[in-house]
C-alpha cells in the first residue's frame, strides 16, 4: 500500500530539476535569442537577394521568413547555456549539417515518410555521435528536412550551404560576440586551454556516469576547484577583504617618474606598488619586473598593470582564487573606487597561521 508521503515523493520526481533563473540572466538570454534569429533571417535573405542562383530574397526582408524552425532551439542553447558542450560551434554547425543530411538521405531512398522520419532522426544521432557533434536541435533538423522534402521544397546543395550551414555559422558568430559582451564566455572552451593533471581521471568519471555530453572536463575541473575554495573559506571563517588586507599601503601617483619608482623598489621590500590618484582613486599596480627595461621618460601610468580590484566586502571565495590561481601576487582593495588596502599571499599565510593557532 502506497501512503501519502510516497505519492508526494514520487510526484516530486516530476518537479523542475533546475533552480530559479536570475532575472537579469533571463532577460540577457531572451534578448540574445530574439536578436540572433532576426539577424540570421536577414543575412540569409541578403544571401538570396544578391545571388541569382538561390530562390527567395525577392520580397520584403521583414516579411519573408527563411530560417528553419530548429534554428530557434540552436539559438536557445547558444544564448542560454553557452558553456554546454551541446552549444559549442562544432556541435552547432556540424550537428545541424549532419541532421539535415540524414533527413534528405532517408526521405530520398525510403518511400514511406513515417519510416523515413524515424530513421532520419535515429541516423542523425548516430552521425553526430561519431563526429562528436551532439546538438539536440540537429535531430529536429533531420525531421524538418524530411517534412520539407515531402512538401516539395528544395533541399538540395543550395539548402545545405545557404540555409543550414550559413544559418548555423551566423548563430555561432552572433553568440561569440553577444555572450562576451554580456559577461558570458563563448566559445566556452579555448583551443589552448590548459587542463588539470587529473584531466584523465575526470574524463573517466564523466564517461562512467554518462555525463560527457552534459559537461566537459575543464568545466568539471572548475566546479571542483570552486567547491574546494568554498570549503577552504568555510574552514577559515567568514573573513572579508577588509579584515585580511594590509590597510593604507604605500602607493605612487600616476605621474611618478621612473627614478622615483626604482628608488621605491630599492628602498622598500616590495614586489608590487599600487598606483592611485591624489584623492585615492585606484588606477593600477606597478610590478618590479616592469621597470627593468623601459624608456627613461616612463611614468607610473605607462608601466603599471590594471589589476582588477576587490571591494572591502569581498569574501574568501572571491579572494582565494585570485591569489592561488595564476600569477597574481597582489590584490588591490577599494572602497567606492578609493584604494584602502592590498592583499598579498603573505596576508593569506598570516590568516592560515592565525586559524591553525586558534585550533
Amino acid at each position: 500500500m502506497i501512503n501519502r508521503n510516497q505519492i508526494i515523493m514520487r510526484l516530486g520526481l516530476f518537479a523542475p530539476a533546475m533552480g530559479t533563473t536570475d532575472r537579469k540572466e533571463l532577460l540577457r538570454a531572451s534578448v540574445g535569442v530574439g536578436l540572433s534569429i532576426m539577424l540570421c533571417d536577414l543575412i540569409l535573405w541578403a544571401i538570396r537577394h544578391y545571388s541569382a542562383l538561390l530562390p527567395g530574397g525577392m520580397g520584403d526582408p521583414l516579411s519573408e521568413i527563411i530560417v528553419v524552425s530548429p534554428f530557434a532551439a540552436s539559438a536557445f542553447l547558444i544564448m542560454t547555456v553557452p558553456n554546454s558542450p551541446l552549444a559549442q560551434p562544432w556541435s552547432v554547425i556540424i550537428g545541424n549539417t549532419l541532421g539535415t543530411a540524414s533527413g534528405v538521405l532517408c526521405i530520398t531512398f525510403l518511400p514511406f515518410p513515417v519510416m523515413a522520419a524515424a530513421l532520419a532522426v535515429a541516423l542523425s544521432v548516430i552521425t553526430m555521435a561519431i563526429a562528436r557533434a551532439l546538438h539536440p536541435p540537429a535531430a529536429a533538423m533531420a525531421l524538418n528536412a524530411v517534412l520539407l522534402t515531402q512538401s516539395g521544397a528544395d533541399t538540395g546543395p543550395a539548402f545545405f550551404i545557404a540555409t543550414v550551414m550559413a544559418g548555423s555559422i551566423v548563430l555561432v558568430a552572433f553568440g561569440a560576440v553577444f555572450n562576451p559582451l554580456t559577461a558570458r564566455r563563448y566559445p566556452f572552451r579555448q583551443p589552448n586551454e590548459a587542463l588539470p593533471k587529473e584531466a584523465g581521471y575526470l574524463a573517466t568519471i564523466l564517461e562512467r556516469f554518462r555525463l560527457s555530453a552534459n559537461i566537459g572536463v575543464a568545466d568539471l575541473s572548475r566546479l571542483i576547484i570552486a567547491a574546494e575554495t568554498e570549503a577552504a573559506a568555510h574552514h577559515l571563517g567568514q573573513k572579508t577583504a577588509e579584515v585580511m588586507m594590509t590597510a593604507n599601503p604605500f602607493c605612487m601617483t600616476p605621474d611618478a617618474d621612473l627614478h622615483s619608482i626604482r628608488d621605491a623598489f630599492r628602498e622598500k621590500p616590495f614586489q608590487a606598488i599600487p598606483v592611485a590618484e591624489q584623492d585615492g582613486t585606484y588606477r593600477g599596480v606597478i610590478f618590479q619586473n616592469a621597470v627593468m627595461e623601459v624608456a627613461a621618460d616612463a611614468t607610473a601610468a605607462t608601466v603599471m598593470d590594471v589589476v582588477p580590484a576587490l571591494t572591502v566586502q569581498a569574501d574568501l571565495p572571491a579572494i582565494l582564487p585570485a591569489l592561488t590561481q595564476g600569477h597574481r601576487r597582489v590584490i588591490p582593495v577599494v572602497d567606492n573606487g578609493k584604494l584602502v588596502g592590498i592583499i598579498t599571499r603573505s596576508d593569506l599565510i598570516r590568516l592560515l597561521s592565525q586559524t591553525l593557532r586558534h585550533r
